[in-house]
């Protein structure tokens, strides 16, 4: 059962729950590569879930900024898919909850949405219930269900909005994914512009198959980005941040992306890529003032439409949390 306006809106809660937003490919690593921000103001940018109540029937109020962007049918709900896949996962019959999803990430924004609602309600679901998964078994089961959302199984949102940080996922090994080192003084400017375009839509452009040169570039340019970290060489990892496989594609779909990231390099912005599949935009900057810069540029740029919004953030040391 969903519902917009409920007796449980103004209801206390019994535990609060968060998970922030997340970039995947963060340009040079599509599908492999995924980072959690959060913005530096402490704006709670990420979905946030209440536990209310236990009762006799499954009930989710939804409120947030973004509420206005999801689906009506109760069905379709991640939430409380999310329930039932984590009671089958669990192999015995839960207590039913009232619940509160504060949509506070926008839809189909490249931001990790579904990701964002999926990491934080089998996280507090775990959490909740006295964490009967482990944390392998909770971000498998997060993956699956994101799966469902975009077409295909991938960590790339799930993995970084659950643990934080920037992580490597590690295809065909137990452990799933790997934190990187990261430059402290880095912010990320993340812009929203307002529209919505779907995974689905957007992976749907891309190419079937790569040659076996793009194929060795792709691979090589990761290898670059990687080692860059943790040789703490700034300058290399920058130059190694380019997307040879979505980008070229998904460029007709963001036609001001390459005006955009000419004007941002005149301000010695270090880099401008797509947020996961867009249509959100993200601004690599090497410090605070740069950072506000490239805000107040892409803001000028979007802000005609009431959904946009930007945010200047550092990474997200931490994922998915109790509040």
């Amino acid at each position: 059962m969903m519902q917009q306006t409920s007796e449980i809106s103004q209801a206390p809660y019994l535990k609060r729950y968060y998970a922030p937003a997340s970039t995947g490919n963060f340009s040079v690593g599509f599908d492999l590569l995924g980072a959690a921000f959060e913005p530096i103001s402490g704006e709670l940018f990420g979905d946030v879930l209440d536990i209310v109540a236990e009762q006799a029937e499954l009930e989710l109020e939804l409120t947030g900024r973004y509420v206005h962007q999801l689906p009506a049918d109760s069905s379709d709900n991640l939430v409380l898919s999310c329930f039932y896949a984590f009671e089958q996962k669990v192999g015995r019959s839960l207590p039913r909850l009232a619940l509160r999803l504060h949509k506070n990430l926008p839809v189909g924004s490249g931001l990790g949405s579904s990701a964002c609602s999926i990491v934080v309600a089998c996280y507090a679901f775990n959490d909740y219930f006295g964490k009967p998964l482990s944390d392998n078994q909770l971000l498998q089961l997060m993956a699956q269900a994101e799966g469902g959302v975009s077409g295909s199984v991938h960590y790339d949102n799930v993995a970084p909005s659950f643990y934080g940080g920037l992580q490597l996922m590690l295809p065909d090994s137990a452990q799933l994914c790997r934190a990187l080192p990261w430059f402290a003084h880095w912010r990320v400017v993340l812009c929203y512009p307002g529209t919505v375009l779907s995974t689905k839509a957007a992976r749907a452009v891309l190419p079937k198959q790569l040659s076996l040169t793009l194929s060795i570039a792709f691979a090589g340019m990761l290898s670059r980005f990687v080692s860059a970290l943790y040789s703490a060489d700034e300058a290399e990892a920058v130059a190694a941040l380019r997307d040879l496989v979505a980008e070229p594609a998904r460029t007709p779909l963001l036609p001001e992306l390459p005006a955009l990231r000419a004007g941002l390099a005149e301000l010695g912005v270090l880099h401008l890529g797509i947020s996961g599949a867009g249509p959100t935009l993200f601004a690599l900057c090497h410090n605070d003032a740069q950072a506000q810069l490239a805000a107040e540029y892409l803001a000028r740029h979007y802000e005609k439409n009431q959904d946009a919004t930007t945010q200047i953030c550092r990474l997200s040391a931490t994922g998915a949390r109790a509040l």
